[in-house]
């Protein structure tokens, strides 16, 4: 633009110099000379003058005011169009710096965006909570109907949030399935936005005609009081919402120095649970399983049991989860399952009809290759397939065709499948018709209260019959007095289990109490 312009005066000099200056005095000369002009008043040669001037300078001045006027008119249309650009320019940094700033999926500010809004906050203001968020059990969800599903799960979720938390509250997506609020009210009012998201969680999520209840866990950090820059703060807060996942789910914890020692206790424990897997620390107990009917033995649960050297007995609620979280589950449930298979093949030598129920937790059961462990199990312990179940819980019977694959794989072997602790979680009940199960065992939350609230025992007798409609048979847990074992054989139910019959025994003591210390070893 600016050689454009130059380049235009020079050119306009140029001509003002020839036609105005040059030529007319040329012209002048030339007529004087051949026309011999002499006139006696000098006024007549100005006449001249002016008019050779004007006859070359008139074109040239409506020349150069078309050329400015065309300048003009290019120099604004060149105006627009930088303009235009500049707009073009500003949208799409607008757009650039929102992409890189938001979830693409939720459309909520993502975890760039937190660490810049948050490391803001933590220098403007003297209060602010941060609440992180993991959703429970998204991964059976995402896992069992697909990540698509999983996605659109995600953003109901986020819509959800956004219209539960209050104003001078701001919610986040951090990755995955995790969330961060942040709220910038008194930070006594934290628990009340936690409480206030656990609520939104209570009516189901629907998926494409299909109703999915979940759950959240919340941990809450508090600035100054649990850190005073961002990275402490977040830390501290998913920390605590760890401990909220530990105590079930579906709650908040808010971070404490004991959460500090809490996790110190998780790392030796899971430390001293690889120790204990190399130095047979995991030992094997049985609870027997009676008939209701008659009060003979049918069969034995295998709980594992951890004796640490220090500790004493590791109650598996501690060690468990553990477990769970280290990858260490798979493991140790391939050592209860051979060894209880082991055990019980012994007893068969006098009573060969006793059964074996072993847990089987999420993470054996998603292994493809679980089955082919299971058939090489019996094969080793010549267990036999008809008499060993394995208990399933009602979040893996999600209708996805690699938990149906499993399921098939197993039932095909000749083993038995039960669903531990059914009414409690969140399944489909038209799965159960569809599903190759054999045993419904009811959770003894219901058997606890059946004596003390009327409903529950309506509540058992359908469980029961519904059992019994769908060729299953029902095995009650946790029964620990007389009149709920004979109310629950009058409702139907078959088999039971509790510390009315027998606490969980090692196996020396199941041998003595029945009678099966002089067994012959099968090898």
């Amino acid at each position: 633009m600016e050689s454009y312009i130059h380049n235009y005066k020079r050119k306009r000099v140029w001509m003002l110099l020839v036609f105005i200056v040059f030529l007319p005095a040329v012209f002048e000369e030339i007529i004087s000379s051949f026309l011999d002009l002499d006139f006696q008043n000098d006024i007549w040669y100005e006449v001249i003058d002016t008019s050779i001037m004007l006859l070359f300078a008139t074109p040239i001045f409506i020349h150069m005011i078309r050329e400015n006027d065309r300048t003009a008119v290019h120099l604004q249309q060149q105006l627009q169009e930088k303009k235009k650009i500049q707009q073009k320019l500003t949208l799409s940094n607008i757009e650039l710096e929102y992409n890189a700033t938001h979830d693409f999926l939720t459309g909520l500010p993502n975890r760039y965006k937190l660490f810049q809004v948050l490391s803001r906050m933590v220098k403007e203001r003297h209060e602010l909570a941060v609440l992180f968020l993991d959703l429970d059990r998204f991964k059976t969800i995402n896992d069992s109907m697909g990540h698509l599903s999983g996605d659109q799960f995600i953003k109901l979720v986020s819509i959800r949030l956004k219209q539960a938390i209050p104003l001078g509250a701001q919610v986040f997506r951090h990755g995955g399935d995790e969330f961060v609020i942040l709220s910038e009210l008194p930070n006594c009012r934290s628990t009340e936005i936690a409480d206030a998201v656990c609520d939104a969680f209570q009516q189901p999520f629907s998926i494409n005609g299909t109703l999915l209840y979940s759950s959240v866990s919340i941990g809450i950090s508090h600035m100054p009081e649990h850190g005073t820059d961002e990275v402490t703060l977040l830390k501290n807060a998913d920390r605590a919402m760890y401990r909220a996942k530990d105590q079930g789910g579906g709650t908040f914890n808010i971070f404490s120095n004991g959460t500090d020692e809490y996790e110190k206790k998780q790392l030796m424990l899971e430390n001293d649970l690889r120790n204990a897997l190399e130095t047979e620390q995991l030992i094997v107990h049985y609870q027997p399983v009676v008939d209701l009917s008659t009060g003979r033995l049918k069969s034995f649960e295998a709980l594992v049991r951890w004796e640490h050297p220090e500790l004493g007995l590791v109650p598996p609620g501690e060690f468990i989860p553990v477990a769970e979280r280290s990858g260490l589950i798979n493991d140790i449930g391939t050592r209860v399952l051979e060894s209880s298979c082991r055990q019980v093949r012994r007893w068969h030598s006098a009573n060969e009809q006793i059964g074996l129920a072993v847990n089987v937790s999420i993470r054996q059961f998603r292994n493809p290759h679980f089955p082919n462990l299971v058939k090489d199990v019996l094969e080793i312990t010549q267990f036999p397939a008809h008499l060993l179940i394995l208990e399933i819980t009602e979040s893996m019977m999600q209708d996805d065709s690699e938990s149906v694959r499993i399921i098939e794989e197993i039932r095909t072997l000749g083993v038995k499948l039960a669903i531990d602790d059914f009414g409690t979680g969140y399944s489909s009940l038209s799965k159960l018709g569809f599903l190759p199960i054999d045993y419904l065992k009811i959770d003894r939350s219901f058997i606890t209260e059946m004596l003390i609230h009327a409903p529950i025992q309506s509540i058992i007798q359908t469980i029961i019959d519904m059992g019994r409609n769908l060729d299953m048979e029902l095995i009650a847990e946790g029964i620990e007095e007389e009149g709920q074992s004979l109310l629950l054989a009058e409702c139907g139910c078959q088999f039971g289990q509790g510390y009315l019959f027998s606490k969980p025994l090692s196996a020396e003591e199941i041998e003595m109490t029945y009678s099966l210390s002089t067994l012959v070893k099968v090898k």
